[in-house]
């Protein structure tokens, strides 16, 4: 599915983390101190960042818009639409956007959604956004994504302790001139690659759900925990992410010219430098800037935004980017915006 707008710009993005960093060296006398290096030099990861206990999603999220709102000079009078982009709510029900609207003190005349996305979500709450400003239905859409995916590892799930952290963002989107493309891809027989198989309607919790076994990778998790087939996501996203850019890119009229800058859902180091090479882009223009903190999910594209934009800036590669989150589902999602004149906040730590 593809699809343009011109009605919307992106004015700001924030992203904000945990304070607290782990060492990843910290599980050496758990799992070896060689092992633990050799995930550490494959993954580009060190750090993860860990949201303190009673810290949701929300929290994380909600951080980030003051200091946002605060720098683009907006109140939040001026907001009418919410989307919250996550796979960590505050609860079952009822919709965390809602208990969002009232916290922000926001209008009641506000439109608020949640969806229910992972790595690839960051792209799609921004499609969401784009959709409800050219519909009219709003001129300002806060974009909340991130996700505390700690709190779904297993303590002995070495693949995956050592890989994902926690983090969230804000970022508004309001009335505009700029064009924003998009290009969407979604392939089911990748969902169970990628699951939490119990806890929901469909398997719910039970005393046996609960029980850690030993996987074939030799990763303890039970079924309540978060399993990942890292080869198998690795492949969707060689087969689809650079044909989904290109869609995007293409709808743009960018035939001739790549991207100046991909930033791309940052998965891992291995990942981002194998996309890297199938795009045919240099280093430079596809970064990755989440050695500290981990795979954020709908959040690592804003961190690493975050920690990437004076120097993208400065070399004027930012009137040309293309966005592209990938996973959960499978899914895929691709934009081209251009970033140039969207104001990006360092970093954000919380306590």
């Amino acid at each position: 599915m593809q699809a343009a707008f011109s009605s919307s710009r992106i004015a700001g993005i924030a992203a904000a983390v945990p304070r607290r960093a782990l060492d990843l060296v910290h599980y050496a006398p758990q799992w070896g101190a060689s092992d633990v290096a050799n995930i550490i030099r494959n993954t580009g990861i060190t750090h993860v960042r860990i949201a303190p206990e009673g810290t949701t999603t929300a929290d994380l999220c909600c951080a980030a818009v003051a200091p946002l709102l605060s720098a683009l000079n907006v109140d939040t009078a001026a907001i009418d639409g919410v989307v919250f982009v996550s796979q960590t709510s505050d609860y079952i029900m009822p919709a965390t956007s809602t208990v969002i609207q009232h916290r922000l003190g926001l209008s009641r005349k506000v439109a608020a959604f949640d969806i229910n996305y992972g790595c690839s979500g960051y792209i799609y709450g921004l499609l969401q956004a784009d959709m409800l400003i050219q519909s009219g239905m709003c001129r300002s859409v806060l974009v909340l994504a991130g996700d505390t995916t700690t709190r779904l590892v297993n303590s002995r799930d070495r693949a995956l302790r050592m890989l994902f952290g926690d983090a969230g963002s804000a970022t508004l989107v309001v009335q505009g001139d700029a064009r924003h493309t998009y290009s969407v891809r979604t392939d089911g027989s990748g969902a169970t690659s990628l699951i939490i198989p119990a806890g929901g309607a469909r398997q719910p919790r039970s005393t046996e759900t609960g029980v850690e076994k030993a996987g074939e990778d030799g990763n303890y998790r039970s079924a309540e925990n978060l399993f990942m087939d890292g080869i198998a996501v690795l492949y969707m996203a060689l087969r689809d992410v650079p044909e989904t850019i290109a869609e995007a890119t293409a709808l743009a009229g960018w035939n001739d010219e790549k991207p100046a800058f991909y930033g791309l859902h940052q998965a891992n180091r291995f990942m981002i430098d194998y996309l890297a090479r199938k795009l045919g882009s240099s280093a430079g223009s596809t970064p990755f800037s989440c050695a500290d903190v981990g795979n954020a999910g709908p959040a690592s594209i804003p961190v690493m935004l975050a920690r990437e934009y004076p120097r993208l800036c400065a070399e004027q590669r930012l009137g040309r980017s293309a966005l592209c989150g990938f996973g959960v589902g499978f899914s895929v999602a691709a934009m081209t915006v251009p970033l140039d004149r969207t104001t990006t906040l360092p970093l954000i730590e919380v306590d």
